[in-house]
């Protein structure tokens, strides 16, 4: 069946050429037109619910926002995890669903839900745009040489965010920094003594008195006329003089018993650029599913369109932060790679069959397989990315094709002044070894099917790879068929001379003594063989394990956790100074710090945290070759020891990607951490404390931080009812006074345009600066007295929650750690050793577990365990579907397990690398490959008995023949993915490990199954076999 094939191509050679063309055409455009991203989205569908309720603590937040949120939200369909964070007037829900659950439909199911959730008078929750945590892919900074960061914050809020919004493919535009315009009525607390006015009273008529009203219309003539009260305020002088109330008949307005100003609200956060202290910058989201690439190309279109048209002249769109920039390094590190790979392979086939004609038929195998499967992937709207591309080793690919033009052309060459039918030459040398050539192709797919029972970040990592893959194997199997004969004809036609090849020959003189010795001596060859696999065995427990190596984008993402209750005004001064010590750095080309939250509710968090961003130029710049600092590494180390210089701050480092992901991972900033779960904050942070203190000790934990959720000092009002009974008054008149003179109530808006901004009433800042103050405040009652409010409430300072985390319906708190020196299991192992009392002695009702990346690592080893045998069985079942026996399978199989594991676990030792994800799959590809060498000489070795030659005869003839095609298949291999091994571009970072298990183990593969696998052969075989080729 397979041979017919063949015997079609060599009869259809216009067709076949023709079939090529088509395949060249349509890959070609297929790739022009195939979004290219850094990677693939891992994280899983997310259903985000924010909520803010402004002036109230964690604990209201928690009990009355948050919880009923919670409770509603339980039993969602095909949700995995619900976590949650209640802070100082922000409740966040994160629901977290299976992968492969429909965002609308997990939106729509939690919309639906929120109707039925009962909250507090006035809150109002809404569902954040549809991102996931890494479509961050664009932020940019709004400059201008003299505009206010007011100004700049009003120009973002309502004209630049819009216009990026409307771009296709955005989910939203989130600005920080500058602080948000309000219209504000500044009371005097004695004019409102001196007129009996009461701040309710203020509000209410400062409601009423704005707005305007439609009265109709009637008829004059023949037209229509429509009529409309216009009541609305314009500005601050038509606020000043509204009415509330009078005195004698005079009437009391606004002016009279405050001031009017044009002031901001509370500020939340703070964003700083470079030397700019204040600044204001936009944050752009990718919607889920959309193509990185062709987003930013709107993206950047709309930015050049706000410069040139939208925008005043004096205000800018400067963007500092641009995926396409990574994307376009990855691009980069894989061309690199891919041009290099294919020229060691060119290089190689130059080298073994010494035929430039012979050498390019191979090599074209290669760009033709990659556009077979680039019409394919951009059929299915799978983008490439570093690992679907970079990862591709060319020489696997060739495998097949190699085998097929080598035995071609040896037929040929041994025929050479000969008389002879070329088609017939071709067709018998390819029916020698098509059906080896398909099966091993089977073999090496199936190598990579087993990525597809991968679940979770590592299956989205690794899918595109296995699809790109598995697609061009095909191709190239197809070509193998199809076009290599065809072109043999064509360019053969003159014959070949087989140009005699020293080295080669050399290698296989002495190949041939050393096959005889170990043929002569099988049990010591094969104790021998043992032996090196029992010693790299050896080596596991030394190489450690994590769960995948980090991609690097070429920037930092540097945390500061300060204390939890430092105030605005101490955190806004410390970021500047970081700032300036960064960017002394010349390798630096930006860095923005973000200290708290935005306004939206977005990242919640608190003063404590500022985060900075650190733009760094290429690491081919001369900036990294001079000077002491040559790594990223180097770098961050050096920034620390900088650092070090604010006492009580802890730094994180990290990327900006990969910082998103990590919090959406743990729920919380750090990618690790150990959590404790609990109803009481204070066992709760006790507990934290103690296993932190523990941690510390052991080697390799560092940048150890309890997120600490208690301690928040506050400014307790505790209503005396028997008191307020006496006056009539209730505990709601009391908090609408601390609410509305303390922190502001709106009253109202202020229309401008399209423009709204709050008309907000608030005490002036020196009647509310402390807690003497706060409680000369005045409470009107229904007789129209007014009275302190320090008569009707106990007035006293406590400690409450800053945070309340919590997961799955219960509260838990965070003791985040790195990882530094040492491999994440084994660190984790001893860090469990070291807490392993504490958590045995935890109350009941209380747990421990380590989540995170670990919990994902292990997740990973589960798979694995399961995936690696089903690799290993359905390469069984194809090799018995090729020999029609069991005996020859489980020979192959035995002779790759104990010769590709050797050099790939040597390798992973010598270069530090821990066994991952990346380096589990490549030993599942290597496995693959090596069972295509062994197939090789297994069914030449079967062919030459089926001429009747013994067993001894054909082992040895056939070692001997095929070594060329196995040192070939091997090396292209090896040599294809070579690049990758020793690759350290940005980019490179997931797939080195893949690439180096593979060329390690192919190389050991060469130097150990050259004699493993006849020996095993010979060992097993016997007369009576039954013999398939």
């Amino acid at each position: 069946m397979i041979h017919r094939v063949v015997q079609f191509a060599l009869r259809q050679r216009a067709l076949i050429l023709l079939l090529v063309a088509l395949i060249t055409i349509g890959g070609v455009i297929s790739f022009v037109h195939m979004p290219v991203d850094a990677y693939p989205d891992l994280s899983p569908p997310m259903v985000e619910v924010i909520t803010q309720w402004p002036g109230h603590a964690a604990e209201e937040i928690e009990r009355l926002v948050t919880v009923p949120t919670e409770v509603e939200m339980n039993g969602v369909p095909q949700m995995s995890v619900m976590r949650s964070i209640s802070l100082y007037g922000l409740s966040d829900v994160i629901m977290t669903f299976n992968d492969g659950t429909d965002d609308y439909f997990a939106r729509e199911v939690v919309f639906q839900r929120l109707s039925e959730v009962t909250y507090p008078q006035g809150v109002t929750p809404t569902l954040s745009p549809l991102a996931s945590p890494s479509g961050l892919v664009y932020r940019y900074v709004l400059q201008s040489p003299d505009r206010t960061a007011q100004e700049l914050k009003t120009y973002e809020d309502w004209v630049v965010e819009r216009e990026y919004k409307q771009v296709n493919g955005v989910a939203d535009d989130s600005g920080f920094g500058g602080t948000v315009m309000q219209y504000q009525v500044l009371l005097d607390p004695a004019k409102l003594y001196a007129y009996h006015l009461t701040v309710p009273t203020v509000i209410q008529q400062l409601s009423v008195n704005n707005s305007n009203a439609g009265g109709g219309f009637y008829a004059q003539g023949d037209q229509s006329y429509y009529v409309r009260g216009l009541g609305l305020v314009q500005n601050t002088s038509d606020i000043g003089n509204i009415v509330v109330g009078s005195q004698n008949g005079v009437p009391i307005r606004i002016r009279d018993v405050g001031e009017v100003a044009i002031g901001n609200a509370p500020r939340l956060g703070q964003f700083g650029f470079n030397k700019t202290d204040d600044a204001v910058e936009g944050v752009i989201m990718m919607r889920r599913g959309e193509q990185t690439q062709n987003v930013l190309q709107s993206v950047e279109a709309k930015t050049r369109d706000l410069n040139e048209h939208v925008l005043p002249p004096d205000i800018k769109v400067l963007p500092y932060y641009d995926r396409s920039d990574l994307v376009q390094l990855t691009i980069n590190t894989v061309e690199h790679n891919m041009l290099l790979g294919m020229a060691l392979v060119l290089l190689v086939l130059m080298a073994f069959i010494v035929s430039v004609r012979a050498a390019v038929i191979v090599a074209l195998t290669i760009p033709l397989s990659l556009l077979f499967s680039f019409i394919f992937l951009h059929a299915e709207g799978i983008p490439a990315n570093l690992l679907s591309i970079g990862a591709i080793d060319f020489g696997i690919l060739i495998d097949g094709t190699l085998v097929m033009a080598e035995n071609i052309f040896r037929e040929l060459g041994a025929r050479e002044g000969k008389e002879y039918n070329l088609n017939e030459v071709i067709r018998s040398a390819a029916k020698d070894v098509d059906r080896p050539v398909f099966y091993s192709v089977a073999v090496i797919i199936a190598g990579y099917l087993p990525i597809y029972a991968l679940s979770g970040p590592s299956g989205k990592l690794f899918k595109p790879m296995a699809d790109t893959m598995a697609i061009a194997l095909v191709g190239a199997l197809i070509f193998t068929l199809t076009l290599v004969p065809v072109l043999c004809s064509y360019w053969f036609k003159k014959g070949v001379h087989e140009r005699v090849n020293k080295p080669f020959e050399w290698v296989r003189a002495r190949y041939a003594v050393l096959l005889d010795w170990c043929l002569d001596h099988p049990r010591s060859t094969m104790f021998s063989a043992t032996i090196i696999f029992a010693a790299t065995l050896l080596l596991v427990p030394f190489i450690g394990e994590e769960f995948m190596p980090h991609l690097d984008e070429g920037a930092l993402w540097v945390r500061a956790t300060m204390p939890y209750t430092v105030s605005f005004d101490t955190a806004s001064k410390f970021s500047p100074q970081v700032r300036d010590i960064l960017l002394k750095y010349p390798m630096v080309t930006d860095v923005g710090s973000e200290l708290g939250r935005p306004d939206d509710g977005t990242d919640p968090t608190g003063f404590f945290n500022d985060e900075f961003y650190v733009g760094l130029k290429p690491y081919d710049d001369a900036t990294w070759k001079t000077g002491s600092i040559h790594t990223k590494a180097e770098l961050t180390d050096d920034i620390q020891k900088q650092l070090t210089a604010f006492p009580g701050v802890i730094f994180n480092y990290t990327q900006p990607a990969e910082d998103a992901v990590d919090e959406a991972l743990t729920g919380l900033k750090s990618a690790l951490a150990v959590k404790i779960y609990g109803p009481d904050l204070d066992t709760l942070q006790s507990k934290a404390l103690d296993i932190k203190r523990r941690l510390s000790e052991v080697p390799g934990f560092t940048e150890l931080t309890v997120v600490r959720e208690l301690g928040q000092p506050s400014l307790l009002i505790d209503v005396d009812r028997d008191k307020i009974a006496r006056y009539g008054i209730n505990v709601a008149d009391v908090e609408a006074i601390v609410q509305a003179a303390v922190g502001g109530q709106a009253a109202t808006q202020v229309i401008q345009g399209e423009k709204l901004f709050d008309l907000v009433v608030r005490m002036k800042p020196e009647f509310r600066e402390n807690a003497t103050q706060i409680g000369n405040l005045l409470v009107g009652t229904p007789s129209g007295q007014q009275i302190p409010l320090s008569e009707l409430a106990n007035i006293h300072e406590a400690s409450g929650a800053s945070f309340v985390y919590r997961e799955n319906n219960s509260r838990y708190i965070g003791v985040q750690y790195s990882i530094e020196g040492r491999d994440l299991q084994s660190a984790v192992v001893a860090g469990q050793r070291s807490i392993k009392d504490i958590a045995q002695s935890l109350p009941a009702g209380y747990r421990l577990t380590w989540g995170g990346e670990y919990d994902e690592l292990l997740q990973a080893k589960h798979q694995m365990e399961f995936i690696g045998p089903l690799a290993v069985l359905i390469i069984f079942m194809i090799l018995f579907a090729l020999y029609g026996n069991f005996k020859f399978p489980l020979t192959i199989a035995f002779g790759v397990l104990m010769t590709g594991p050797v050099g790939a676990l040597i390798a992973l030792k010598l270069t530090h690398t821990p066994f991952s994800v990346s380096s589990g799959l490549g030993l599942l590809a290597l496995l693959g490959v090596s069972v295509e060498t062994a197939v090789i000489l297994v069914s030449y070795i079967n062919k030459l008995r089926l001429e009747n030659k013994d067993i001894r005869t054909a082992t040895r003839e056939a070692s001997l023949l095929r070594l060329r095609p196995i040192m070939m298949t091997a090396l292209v291999a090896c040599l294809g993915l070579l690049p990758a091994a020793l690759s350290t571009g940005i980019g490179s970072d997931t797939q080195r490990p893949f690439a180096i298990v593979i060329v390690a183990g192919v190389v050991s593969r060469l130097l150990l199954g050259f004699f493993v696998n006849p020996v095993l052969y010979e060992m097993v075989a016997k007369d009576g076999d039954v013999l398939q080729v």
